[in-house]
């Protein structure tokens, strides 16, 4: 019989796995990244490989309607690894796992399949929650995880002798909501365009006491605390040296964990030196800390174009 296809991508099919495929689990599960990473499953022989098959995705099929699942190439069916989902009694949520052979590995295959698999979990399965485990030295493993949105939460005790490291998808809306506020706040200071009064001292409400911010456009770079930034912008600003000043974010990116944050902003400034219209763009690297509850910047660095 056909195995049941699950879901197919723009270069892989997904598809559950049968005693057939044994051959392709001898191999994928006696890899060096799968020995290193996952663990040695003691499957030597067919028919190991054909008790893991059974005992393992195909009793989870039986079970839960879901398990690992073979990763095959669309255009000529050649089996390249796994990737599915686990429910596991040591874990309150879904897992999901994937390996595969290491001749297919930095392709974009991981992330292609990954991917669909969640987005299958979440909308067909119905699963609103997907985590996923990871050794502690698998760094490929975690760059791939924080590509598909999950975020290092916690290190398990799975057994005695088995730790590893939980990844979730971290609900961070409004603390990004915050964020998105307080930078919005930072690049407004500075505006005097259409007539409008620059705030630059609401910088003193955005920082920390203690922020720095430092230009590193030019070596060596400028470093400031708080007033020796605010009083020279200040005057610029006032003093008709800098008109028609507005700065603003064309792009960025945001990365949280607990209480502190990291966002690289794309930027533009435009407005009037001495009378001689420039404008240039930049990119700045905003760290953020929470104390007591809020957000506050700790330091900005940044580098304009030459």
């Amino acid at each position: 019989m056909e195995p049941k296809k699950i879901l197919e991508t723009e270069r892989l099919i997904l598809r559950e796995f049968n005693i057939d495929d044994a051959e392709f689990i001898l191999k994928l599960l006696n890899t060096p990244a799968w020995l290193e990473y996952i663990g040695d499953k003691n499957v030597r022989t067919l028919e190991d490989a054909v008790n893991y098959l059974e005992k393992g995705p195909i009793k989870s099929y039986k079970e839960n309607g879901f398990g690992l699942w073979l990763t095959s190439l669309k255009n000529n069916g050649t089996p390249i690894g796994m990737c599915g989902l686990v429910n596991r009694e040591s874990l309150d949520d879904i897992d999901i796992g994937f390996a595969f052979l290491p001749e297919y590995s930095k392709l974009g295959y991981g992330y292609e399949i990954a991917y669909a698999t969640i987005n299958y979990a979440n909308h067909v399965l119905r699963i609103d929650k997907v985590v996923a485990i990871t050794d502690s030295n698998n760094i490929p493993s975690m760059i791939l995880l924080n590509k598909l949105g999950l975020q290092f939460e916690k290190t398990l005790n799975l057994s005695e002798n088995d730790k590893a490291l939980l990844f979730s998808p971290l609900k961070a809306e409004k603390d990004r909501l915050e964020i998105d506020a307080l930078t919005s706040r930072f690049f407004d200071s500075f505006t005097n365009k259409d007539g409008r009064v620059p705030n630059v001292k609401d910088i003193k409400s955005i920082f920390i006491p203690k922020g720095i911010l430092i230009s590193n456009t030019e070596d060596p770079a400028a470093i400031y605390d708080l007033d020796n930034f605010i009083r020279p912008r200040e005057k610029i600003l006032t003093n008709g040296s800098l008109t028609n000043f507005c700065e603003r974010e064309i792009s960025h990116s945001t990365k949280l964990f607990g209480n502190i944050a990291q966002r690289f902003s794309l930027y533009e400034k435009t407005g009037e030196r001495n009378g001689e219209h420039f404008e240039t763009k930049g990119m700045k690297t905003i760290q953020f800390v929470k104390v007591n509850g809020n957000w506050k910047m700790s330091s900005v660095a940044w580098s304009d174009e030459k």
